[in-house]
């Protein structure tokens, strides 16, 4: 932030210099004395921001009133009214300057920002103010005081105001003179009156500035002020006076905590993908934050309000907030709830009524206990998404509202249903797609485990058939198509089974036991070689082949593999097998010779439903293969990969001696 500030110099001087053309006139600000003290002060909020401490270091502060007063020894013609405005234009030329840039400036850069230029301001004010003594009476003070823009006052030793500025009539709504010779106690409730004495002891105890937050009600409701207190010596015999010059930061304070609580409400709600789990998250959000009660409709499929969620901010009320569940909110009529889903607007009351509580009500019951709830203003909030009213959250106080406050409250609470009918969308999406899922793998697993007996019936009879004396060569040709056809269809549906079953657990059953995977390679390769009888495969089986591992499944490994090097190669080529101990395991290399696959293809072909050419025109599956095989592999705790060139297309398997788990 000060290499900002410094980076910002001269824009700082020249929008400045602009402000002070404005307010040329007949108290004239055209020849400012503060331009030449542009670098002094963006060095000391430099420093100032650097150290981060609050209030400001000492040495920083003593550095600044030394480096300010060496400037201003020449310019003992300075008129203090015109100071004290020049300060008040340049703290509001730097905060537009960083508002412009986008800088991210936090609450406590803003207070060390406001401390830093007060403590100039008092400083250059305090060094004027023997000769305003001199020269002028109580009023002049007055008038410089009352052109600045944050509140500014002095309490004497018995905590009475002996000075007060225009910004503090005008935030206190009162005239000077009743502000004058009172006390805290005098004009503000107790517990606030408490808590600023409490911060005045402290400065005079210390003698010592303070800075502090402090809520004060006052014409605009209850503020936040961030006050910076000091002392000042008192009259003879008496003790220090304390100062204070305030600045509201009550608008700042909310433009966080809303900033703050939308970006909460983002996470929590796109947190889950289940309905339920969403809308708790939403009612138990908006009570954190918002409302003393939060209950979330959603329309059902025939346009009616259905109760779904219900929170409480009181635990001791959510048996209450429970019963009322069960009622469903009346849609009919003009009901508030009927023109907050017609309208997709928000429906405030910020003074709720015994007639309010019978046009909400169902029936007797539900009304009785919505008096219980003892509400006194609500909020019906819709929740809008892609144009489509999905419901409504409906936030009850217990207390009433000022309308300005009720606008912000449901502005906060629009912005929640904002993210909440996205995550409501989302959520019934993800049901809707998760039940078409279940559905399709439901009506796979009864067509292919029914499918399966007819398949054995033809493998049964075609071997039958073979067995018989006599059978022509072509009859024994078709035979064999028959079996082979039938075979295919049965693989094709195990994979379907396998598919299923991955789908729902990630995963394929394992159960290793000690195998010889030399032996179920030879044996699978002879089978392959059944349906490719004029092709040849090399095997090159090496080292121990021994290990533990689910037979059956490695066997539809190799059966793919193997299967995948002999389809997508030319008839005359030649496909190899390697087989060899690697790295405490065993590697599997199928290799064909045949035109590369594409480098933008490689990383999908362990994908479901990745078919080459040869399958598409009707010579393959229905390409689950290599995406069941990976998962086999990965069942076993070893690794699958592929390699293409010029050369031809490698698979790699490497698998562990005995699987990971």
């Amino acid at each position: 932030m000060g290499d900002l500030l410094l980076g910002l110099e001269r824009e700082l001087r020249a929008r400045y210099a602009l402000r002070l053309e404005r307010e040329r006139g007949p108290q004239g600000l055209a020849e400012s004395r503060l331009v030449d003290l542009v670098p002094v002060l963006l060095d000391a909020l430099g420093r100032a921001l650097q150290e981060a401490r609050v209030p400001p270091a000492p040495r920083v502060l003593q550095d600044l009133r030394a480096r300010q007063a060496e400037r201003w020894r020449a310019r003992q013609d300075s008129d203090t009214g015109l100071l004290t405005r020049e300060y008040a234009l340049f703290h509001d030329c730097l905060l537009e300057l960083l508002d412009e840039v986008g800088a991210d400036v936090s609450l406590r850069e803003l207070r060390i920002l406001g401390a830093v230029l007060a403590e100039a301001a008092v400083d250059a004010v305090s060094r004027h103010s023997v000769t305003v003594r001199t020269r002028e009476d109580e009023s002049w003070l007055q008038a410089i005081i009352d052109q600045a823009p944050p509140v500014i006052f002095a309490k004497d030793a018995q905590g009475r105001f002996v000075l007060v500025n225009r910004s503090f009539e005008e935030a206190m709504g009162l005239p000077r003179s009743a502000i004058l010779g009172r006390t805290d106690y005098e004009l503000l409730p107790a517990s606030v009156a408490e808590r600023n004495r409490e911060n005045d002891e402290r400065v005079r105890e210390t003698h010592a500035p303070l800075m502090a937050d402090e809520q004060v009600p006052g014409v605009k409701g209850l503020r936040t002020w961030f006050a910076m207190k000091f002392p000042l010596p008192g009259a003879q015999g008496e003790g220090p006076i304390v100062c204070g010059i305030s600045t509201d930061i009550t608008d700042i304070r909310r433009t966080n905590a809303a900033r703050d609580f939308l970006l909460e409400a983002g996470r929590v709600l796109s947190g889950s993908l289940e309905l339920e789990a969403t809308l708790r998250s939403l009612a138990g959000l908006v009570v954190t934050h918002l409302s003393d009660y939060c209950m979330v409709d959603l329309l059902d499929g025939e346009g009616q309000l259905v109760r779904l969620e219900a929170a409480a901010k009181d635990p001791s009320r959510r048996e209450l907030i429970r019963r009322i569940m069960p009622f469903a909110p009346r849609v009919d009529g003009d009901t508030p709830m009927a023109r907050a889903l017609a309208r997709a607007e928000s429906v405030a009351v910020p003074q709720a009524t015994p007639e309010w509580l019978d046009t909400v009500a169902s029936n007797a019951a539900h009304r009785a206990l919505l008096k219980e709830l003892e509400p006194r203003s609500s909020a019906l909030v819709p929740l809008v998404s892609r144009g489509r009213v999905l419901g409504l959250i409906n936030l009850v106080w217990t207390q009433p509202h000022e309308p300005a406050e009720m606008e912000a409250l449901v502005e906060l609470a629009r912005g929640a249903a904002d993210r909440a009918a996205v995550a409501i969308e989302n959520a019934r999406l993800y049901r809707e797609a998760r039940e078409a899922v279940r559905v399709r793998e439901d009506v796979v697993a009864i067509v292919s485990h029914d499918l399966r007996n007819p398949l054995n019936a033809i493998l049964l009879t075609a071997a039958a058939l073979l067995r018989r004396a006599g059978l022509s060569e072509d009859g024994v040709k078709g035979i064999d198509r028959i079996r082979d056809a039938t075979q295919r269809a049965t693989r094709m549906i195990r994979d379907l089974l396998d598919f299923t079953q991955a789908r729902v657990s990630e995963s394929i059953p394992i159960r290793p036991r000690p195998m010889d995977l030399h032996a179920l390679t030879r044996q699978v390769v002879d089978e392959v070689l059944l349906m490719y009888p004029h092709r040849h495969v090399q095997l090159d089986l090496r080292g121990d082949g021994h290990l533990e591992a689910d037979e059956d499944r490695l066997a539809q490994v190799v059966t793919n593999l193997v299967g995948n090097a002999l389809q997508h190669s030319e008839p005359g080529s030649r496909v190899r097998v390697v087989l060899r101990e690697d790295e405490g395991g065993m590697c599997l290399e199928v290799h064909n010779q045949g035109a590369p696959i594409p480098a933008s293809l490689q990383s999908t072909l362990f994908e479901p439903y990745r078919r080459g050419p040869e399958a598409r025109r009707g010579r393959g599956s229905i390409g689950l293969g290599l995406y069941i095989s990976r998962l086999i592999v990965l069942g076993h705790g070893g690794s699958i990969d592929v390699s293409s060139s010029e050369e031809g297309t490698r698979f790699n398997v490497w698998l562990p001696r005995r699987p990971a788990h």
